[in-house]
């Protein structure tokens, strides 16, 4: 469920990235995003705190403090029709160990999460591209990430080690960022096949991270963390407070290659992502889980040992305006495959999207979105569906693709504060799961408002 791109671990922000605006949630002062413009001194509601913030940063000690809000419903189709609330009151702290006790290169991180509200998707939808990226149950205060690390050859290379979240590191796109729905971050896809969801928001997981910066265009990340989040027991992380190990390995590998293009007088930077992961967990068979939305009398009760997945990613600055760093056109697309049918309840996973910086005069600071995303069920799960169906005077439906096309607006009131309508159409929830009360009728396809508030206090 990610909505950041690339910590600039392991080297210096990029002269392309513009400093980070306190209103996203989620993000922290140095993950840098391209396609905002000219935040260059954040700003908060509550200023200096009264000369905490400065008190503090004698000591090296430097926090962000922001509350997203949203307020959604489904308004036609899914499971039902209704509004809830759902937000998320996220802590940042970082300490530069070298300003407090004069450890060159070293910092510790730390992420509190207070998790607030209702889960649109699992209770109106039913949908598995989750409606909105702080969506998570139940609604708790927990521990995100927590972990220290060293720099060296001048910040080339970058170690971590502690409470890591997948998300915050990898098959991240800087134009995605805008988009609400989860699946522009972390895949939903992944979330669906890993085992306990995989080590992202709200999960952290024990691992290490490494990332090296080989010139000013190629960087290599890579990591190891626990094959499983929460471990055996699904509420050993309930408030981010047991670290399980002992899971398998979950291992990963991205290369990232991001140039600058020149048109004209006007520089256009882009984001190519190539990658993978492997878990050697173990992994139940799909018709095990939860998440196909399908309840079947006889489950492969089989377990399988590992899993993995390759992706590559896109995210290239079409068109800059005169005279401007940052107001134009984006673009991305992604796509994600786990070829093993039998254990991935998701096979193949595909988004693209458009986002225009500033499209409005006297607006520079506005971003419109349009974002598509589709999600093909494994025919293996189709094949068992069918199966069942032969011998049942009450078929259910096969699974189909599910997608969704988001339109979203997101307006920098101040650079404290963002104000972000948006509408969701989602085909159908579930890959055409059941409805909960009549299991011969899929989810119908729903529709979905919402507004978004972010503050950075």
């Amino acid at each position: 469920m990610g909505i950041l791109w690339g910590l600039s671990l392991g080297q210096a922000e990029p002269a392309r990235a513009q400093a980070l605006p306190p209103s996203l949630p989620r993000l922290t002062q140095d993950e840098p995003v391209p396609m905002r413009s000219d935040f260059q001194v954040p700003q908060t509601l509550l200023g200096d705190w009264g000369g905490l913030r400065s008190w503090l940063d004698q000591y090296g000690v430097s926090f962000t403090l922001n509350q997203t809000s949203d307020y959604i419903g489904n308004t036609q189709g899914g499971i039902k029709q209704g509004f809830v609330y759902d937000g998320l009151l996220d802590l940042e702290v970082d300490i530069d160990l070298n300003k407090a006790i004069g450890w060159k290169g070293g910092k510790i991180h730390f992420t509190g999460y207070g998790i607030q509200g209702q889960d649109l998707s699992t209770q109106y939808v039913g949908n598995l591209l989750t409606v909105t990226n702080v969506e998570s149950e139940p609604a708790i205060g927990k521990v995100g990430e927590a972990w220290i690390e060293q720099r060296l050859m001048d910040d080339r290379l970058s170690l971590r080690a502690g409470l890591l979240e997948a998300d915050r590191y990898y098959m991240i796109s800087p134009t995605a960022n805008v988009f609400v729905n989860s699946t522009f971050g972390f895949p939903d896809a992944w979330e669906a096949n890993m085992p306990g969801s995989g080590p992202g928001y709200p999960n952290a997981s024990p691992g290490g991270l490494a990332r090296f910066s080989i010139n000013d265009d190629w960087q290599i990340t890579a990591s190891v963390m626990n094959g499983s989040p929460v471990g055996p027991n699904t509420n050993s992380m309930s408030y981010g407070m047991s670290f399980p190990v002992g899971d398998g390995a979950l291992s990963w590998l991205e290369v990232v290659y991001s140039p600058e293009f020149t048109w004209g007088d006007r520089t256009l930077p882009g984001y190519y992502k190539f990658g993978g992961w492997y878990n050697s967990a173990s992994v139940n068979n799909v018709t095990m889980s939860s998440d196909t939305g399908r309840n079947f009398n006889n489950p492969v009760n089989t377990t399988y040992k590992g899993q993995y997945a390759v992706y590559g990613l896109y995210d290239q600055t079409l068109f800059r305006e005169a005279n401007s760093t940052t107001q134009g056109l984006n673009a991305f697309t992604r796509v994600t495959y786990n070829p093993q049918t039998e254990r991935n309840l998701i096979t193949w996973y595909f988004d693209a999207g458009l986002a225009y910086v500033g499209l409005f005069d006297g607006r520079p600071n506005d971003i419109i979105g349009l974002g598509f995303g589709w999600a093909q069920f494994t025919p293996y799960l189709t094949n068992q569906v069918s199966a069942q169906n032969s011998g049942s005077s009450s078929p259910t439906p096969l699974p189909k693709p599910e997608s969704l096309v988001e339109l979203t607006y997101q307006a920098a009131i101040n650079p404290w504060l963002t104000m972000q309508p948006f509408l969701q159409i989602i085909a159908n929830p579930g890959g055409s799961a059941p409805m909960p009360n009549n299991p011969s009728q899929a989810i119908p396809n729903a529709t979905i408002v919402g507004l978004r508030a972010n503050v950075a206090f």
